[in-house]
């Protein structure tokens, strides 16, 4: 293997502490040196779960491969100049994940049996050998507190984001209403929202981002801000759809889009004047029924620009309720991997309805009726809940 096109690689380089000028420690270099060059085929493994550690540590020189968990799930990707099972030089522990090549991969290796050779000659250099796996565990644990401090903060910036107090709507005659989310990841992207027009007219809205993470948060409360924007400023339901659509679709190079249900409660007269934007369809809750709403699904937000939207109507009476939520719920899996799905969430619904005007104890009903359909189940998705009750 040529050592000199190893020292190039800049993670070699951090690893072991060789010089800007390529400079480096003669223990160190007899390590180099003694490694050889392993060709990998595409779709072969460079290492596989439950074997020996024999073969030792590889360092990827080109290609780039994939690590796999022992029930063969993506764990990561690997590239040039990352590190494969440096941890077997010095424990007599099986391989904990399989690595397989995803192109062609060329490798650098040493085994396990030379290293020790090579230390037990010089045992400055199983010194110097676990004093830069030290270095290179606490610098990853390090970069992993900072990302996990800064989810942390993006988390809580987020749901600071939401209405949580809904004392205001609640003083209203005749409407109790709450809402809530729970994102599958630290920052999720489904979203909710409830605010007033005017004097008689109560806003609210459901909604959810394609994608998790940072960059669906980001799209949240683009989307968020452009609805409750234009819809304060009185315009007709359709054109503030329309609105937002088009600001959302201006340079979304990363094509992420929003599924909506946004509704306006004229409290005089009981209408519900509502544009779906090609989300989950509510129930209305009337005694002990609940009727899925009829309702035409126009184009998702953030998918094409000068796309109509149509208004649609429903009342909701004294005695009636409203139930929106996201697709976390319906698609909700237990460990059979069987989905919720609409029928079931319909009889959760009926289950509870004689509670229903006690908006808090329902909903919190439902998030437990999901999770003991989800029997441990991992939450694949954000699950957000909204519900007026006029009761």
């Amino acid at each position: 293997m040529n050592a000199e096109q190893l020292r190039k690689i800049p993670t070699i380089q951090e690893f072991f502490n060789v010089s800007p000028e390529g400079e480096i420690k003669e223990g160190t270099k007899l390590l180099l040196d003694s490694m050889v060059q392993v060709d990998i085929e595409k779709g072969k493994d460079i290492v596989t779960v439950g074997n020996e550690c024999d073969d030792g540590m590889y360092i990827i020189v080109s290609g780039t491969a994939v690590v796999l968990s022992a029930d063969n799930k993506k764990i990561n990707e690997l590239h040039e100049g990352d590190f494969i099972g440096e941890k077997g030089l010095i424990n007599d522990e099986t391989r904990s994940a399989t690595v397989r090549a995803l192109t062609d991969v060329v490798c650098a290796n040493i085994s396990k049996q030379l290293f020790e050779e090579i230390a037990m000659a010089n045992r400055k250099i199983y010194g110097s050998f676990l004093n830069m796996l030290y270095t290179k565990t606490t610098k990853l644990v390090t970069e992993q507190e900072r990302i996990k401090s800064e989810l942390a903060i993006a988390t809580k910036i987020q749901l600071e984001c939401l209405e949580n107090d809904f004392t205001e709507f609640n003083a209203l005659e005749n409407v109790s209403l709450t809402a809530r989310t729970r994102p599958a990841k630290e920052v999720g992207g489904d979203f909710y929202d409830v605010f007033m027009i005017d004097k008689t007219h109560l806003c609210f809205l459901i909604a959810d981002v394609s994608g998790k993470g940072v960059p669906a948060a980001l799209f949240m409360s683009m989307a968020k801000t452009y609805i409750k924007t234009y819809a304060t400023l009185n315009l007709p339901l359709t054109e503030v759809m329309s609105k937002s659509n088009d600001r959302l679709c201006y340079k979304n190079e990363s094509g992420m889009f929003v599924t909506a249900f946004v509704c306006v409660l004229d409290l005089e007269t009981d209408d519900v004047t509502f544009v779906n934007a090609g989300h989950n369809l509510p129930f209305l809750i009337c005694g002990n029924d609940a009727t899925m709403i009829d309702a035409k699904a126009n184009l998702v937000l953030g998918m094409m620009e000068g796309v109509p939207y149509k208004e649609q109507h429903f009342e909701l009476k004294k005695g009636q309720s409203v139930y929106l939520y996201t697709d976390g719920v319906t698609e909700a899996v237990n460990p059979e991997f069987e989905l919720l799905g609409d029928d079931y969430i319909k009889e959760v619904i009926i289950k509870h309805s004689d509670r229903v005007s006690d908006v808090e104890y329902f909903v919190q009903k439902i998030y437990d009726e999901v999770d003991l359909f989800a029997d441990g189940a991992d939450q694949a998705d954000d699950i957000t809940m909204l519900l007026l009750s006029r009761g």
